[in-house]
């Protein structure tokens, strides 16, 4: 019996998780208050996510969203309560990037590659800005300067 080996995907998902973290560091657009909006760094996860079984798509997207959490941590000084840091950890980071992850599993849906492909890339995107839109109002809902 022939056993399957898990070194190819553990090895490319770690190849995809560098590459997403340094296309984070290089921003397109810096903005401000610890946001930035980068070229391309989810595109290595959702292609992790085509290649492989779910499992690894999410696995995968879950590093490099503590890996991206860790990175970031210095934006949750902007947060004014307990709550609305756990918010933007679980909104901003885990949940955003893990939803990443099942792209491949939204894909299988169409019969068509090119299809699936692109609806499935369009549902994990619009999946990850709904998160940060939701941590955003979490966020900023506190801060009263912003309605003067």
């Amino acid at each position: 019996m022939q056993r399957s080996s898990s070194t190819r995907p553990l090895v490319e998902g770690a190849l995809m998780v560098a590459m997403a973290t340094v296309l984070s560091v290089i921003p397109f657009i810096e903005l401000p208050h610890g946001g930035s909006i980068t070229w391309v760094s989810s595109l290595p996860l959702i292609v992790m996510s085509f290649r492989w079984r779910p499992s690894w798509g999410l696995g995968t997207a879950f590093v490099a969203s503590l890996i991206q959490l860790f990175m970031g941590i210095k934006n949750l000084g902007y947060c004014q309560t307990l709550l609305a840091q756990a918010g933007c950890v679980l909104l901003d980071y885990l949940l955003a990037y893990t939803a990443l992850g099942l792209a491949g599993t939204l894909g299988r849906v169409w019969k068509n590659r090119f299809w699936a492909v692109g609806f499935s890339t369009v549902a994990v995107c619009l999946l990850r800005y709904l998160c940060s839109f939701f941590s955003g109002y979490l966020v900023w809902r506190d801060y009263d300067y912003a309605f003067e």
